[in-house]
């Protein structure tokens, strides 16, 4: 039976899938250079593009190209928020496993399509994001598609099991939908199962299946922008296999009413002049039959459509089987031979499509590799730029709290300068209140030090002024000098006393100008090589962060 795809409401989206359509047998080079132009730009999600791929390639019979691009959604489960497209494409993926004898695969394919879909149920559409009813939908056909495999692999107890289980599924948890999508999956299913029944000489089991094909018609007929073309494709196909399900059984009367309604329908197509001719055969019309196989083979080939193993087994086979039951030998042998030669040609130009394929498949894995190797250096590229911003954050960040703590630490030193500097500043104004009696001969050649210091001169800024020039200018001594500093100080040298005086200018010019460091080294009375180590010695920081602080 036709498998229906979901719509797109995207309108730009949907007309090219419906031009694809119409080219794909012609011009099947043009259609896939149109899916990967539409990929590029964005038009289809990648997805999609190998949805339709894979989709393609199997209606133009290179069943390998087929699996291949959809295995790319497989191996990919990043593409499960897909959705829909992203099982669409692993349920394809399935049957044209199926079509090439990989039963195997199929069945295990289906097993983790069901536990992938049972779990997103479970988490309420979970990463894929569908719907409960989209969710049996699926396990729905791979549950279908598991009783093809399994009746291909000659095992019809466990195919009849999960044909039912198929229906089933949808019967019970999917009776109200607005998506025709996903009521399709139970006819399909119920058309699987009645096929069964038939092949397998079962007709009375597949009566009960006449009810549930008028319940999923019924449902299928509320769902909302159902296509007429689609609801009387699905209509003509529970019809057909309704009249075949009486026939079988002996009910003729009914079995006809349908047949005769069947072959009145609108929008009929080669399958449901095929399926007349089924039918026609079962009720012992052989003649009629054979002119409607006849009329199926013509039709087919008209419409492009290749011959495949499928359509020599679902359709010539029927055909020539019939000849035999109507007696007429010469024509049956005709067209077995026919079918022998078609059978050795296919197999013949499937070995060479399929030498053709793997050249294509290598070429495509080798582009999907080189995509995925550049893919892994951009990303590397990225994650590597994106740890260096943060390094270079993070330094940042601790250049800042480094420089924040050290600010707080030179501020402190900075308040104990100050406090130091005016205990200093106290004992030497309490010295000069002090009546010159009272004062020794150190103490008042002390106090006139500290005038001559504190003079608008500055004296001290001069870079030559050492023991023995202070002396001079004192008109004293220079032991003198350096005993009344000694003894007043609490043991400083002339040159500690005279450079305190030079760094506490320093100071006051490195918080009250923007002269460079170097000049006010010069003009407190240093070197600059000296006044870093000294500045650093008295204050424990340098000149640069003492300003930092001092303006803060």
């Amino acid at each position: 039976m036709m498998g229906c795809t979901k719509p797109d409401r995207s309108e730009e989206e949907q007309k090219l899938k419906e031009e694809l359509q119409k080219i794909a047998f012609t011009t099947p080079e043009k259609a896939f250079a149109k899916i990967d132009s539409a990929e590029r730009v964005g038009l289809f999600s990648t997805a999609t593009a190998n949805l339709l791929r894979t989709n393609h390639y199997g209606q133009i019979g290179q069943t390998r190209l087929a699996i291949f691009y959809g295995e790319q959604i497989k191996n990919v489960p990043e593409l499960k928020r897909e959705g829909v497209s992203y099982y669409s494409a692993l349920l394809m993926l399935g049957g044209w496993l199926e079509r090439n004898g990989e039963y195997a695969k199929v069945l295990s394919l289906c097993d983790d399509i069901i536990a992938d879909v049972d779990n997103e149920r479970k988490q309420g559409g979970g990463e894929s994001g569908i719907s409960e009813e989209v969710a049996l939908r699926v396990k729905s056909r791979a549950l279908t598609l598991k009783g093809s495999c399994e009746l291909s692999m000659e095992h019809p107890d466990k195919a009849e099991h999960y044909f039912l289980e198929a229906i089933d599924i949808m019967m019970d948890g999917v009776k109200h939908t607005d998506d025709y999508w996903v009521m399709d999956a139970m006819i399909i299913a119920v058309g699987e199962a009645t096929e069964f029944y038939l092949e397998q000489g079962m007709p009375q089991k597949a009566l009960s299946l006449v009810a549930k094909g008028d319940t999923a018609l019924a449902r299928l007929d509320r769902c909302g922008e159902l296509p007429d073309l689609v609801r009387q494709i699905r209509h003509n196909n529970i019809m057909i296999a309704q009249a075949m399900i009486y026939a079988a059984n002996g009910q003729h009367d009914k079995a006809e009413a349908l047949y005769l309604k069947h072959r009145e329908a609108e929008n009929r197509k080669v399958y449901d002049i095929g399926a007349d001719a089924r039918y026609l055969s079962m009720t012992g019309r052989y003649d009629e039959a054979v002119r409607l196989f006849r009329q199926t083979d013509s039709l087919y080939l008209a419409q492009g459509s290749a011959i495949t193993t499928e359509y020599i087994k679902h359709y010539m086979m029927n055909q020539y089987e019939t000849l035999q039951k109507a007696g007429r030998k010469d024509e049956a042998q005709v067209l077995s031979d026919r079918m022998r030669q078609l059978t050795d040609s296919i197999r013949i130009q499937e070995w060479k499509t399929d030498v053709e394929q793997q050249q294509e498949i290598r070429q495509k894995e080798t582009e999907i590799a080189s995509r995925r190797q550049s893919l892994i250096i951009h990303r590397i590229i990225l994650v590597a730029a994106i740890l260096i911003c943060l390094l270079i954050i993070y330094f940042l960040w601790r250049s800042h709290q480094h420089n924040k703590a050290l600010l707080e630490k030179n501020r402190r030193l900075l308040a104990e300068i100050e406090q130091r500097e005016q205990e200093q500043q106290q004992s030497i104004e309490q010295l000069k209140a002090e009546p010159q009696e009272n004062l020794t001969s150190e103490q008042q050649l002390f106090r006139r030090i500290c005038d001559l210091m504190e003079s608008p001169d500055r004296i001290y800024t001069d870079a030559d002024l050492d023991r023995s020039r202070l002396a001079q200018l004192l008109g004293t001594n220079e032991h003198y000098v350096t005993d009344a500093i000694s003894t007043c100080t609490n043991g400083k040298s002339v040159n500690i006393f005279l450079n305190e005086y030079r760094l506490r200018y320093a100071t006051r010019l490195l918080a009250t100008t923007k002269d460079s460091i170097s000049l006010i080294a010069e003009l407190s009375g240093f070197s600059r090589s000296s006044f870093f180590r000294i500045f650093s010695d008295a204050y424990g920081m340098s000149p640069s962060d003492y300003r930092k602080a001092a303006r803060k």
